[in-house]
């Protein structure tokens, strides 16, 4: 039986947000996907997490290539810093990946890990651009 706590979403901050093309909607198909594996536990655990991280893998790989891509044309100058930083996290989640497939289950602990150490920071990261799309006028003003 899985109690209350594993079953609770995780979700952004509403100040995470970019509101710049589809970055924000691609954050959240990420955390969508971690948050499917939460509800999919049984006692704590869920042993068929192959396929949704073979999905988030894909997508995270999609989110950041279209995201270089934006920084690329808009001639963003932290883009190599930050194309070293999704290579940095996708060998994090690699790691993560390779620690559940050694132990054959994915628990709470291994999705919080994917949502805060990951998908958090991936998105943290982002604000940066963020406000060299502000500067540029490109995305609403927050009020």
């Amino acid at each position: 039986m899985t109690n209350d706590t594993e079953r609770q979403a995780f979700a952004l901050p509403p100040t995470f947000y970019i509101h710049y093309d589809d970055i924000d909607p691609q954050h959240e198909d990420l955390i969508d996907i971690v948050n499917d594996c939460v509800a999919r536990l049984v006692d704590g655990v869920l042993e068929d997490f192959e396929e949704p991280f073979r999905i988030f893998v894909e997508h995270l790989t999609a989110h950041f290539s279209h995201e270089e891509d934006l920084m690329r044309d808009l001639g963003y100058s932290g883009l190599d810093w930050h194309a070293d930083h999704h290579a940095d996290c996708l060998k994090r989640v690699e790691n993560l990946i390779a620690g559940m497939q050694a132990q054959g289950y994915v628990g709470i602990r291994e999705l919080r890990v994917c949502f805060h150490d990951i998908i958090h920071d991936v998105v943290h990261a982002d604000l940066k651009f963020a406000e060299f799309l502000d500067g540029l006028g490109l995305i609403p003003r927050r009020q």
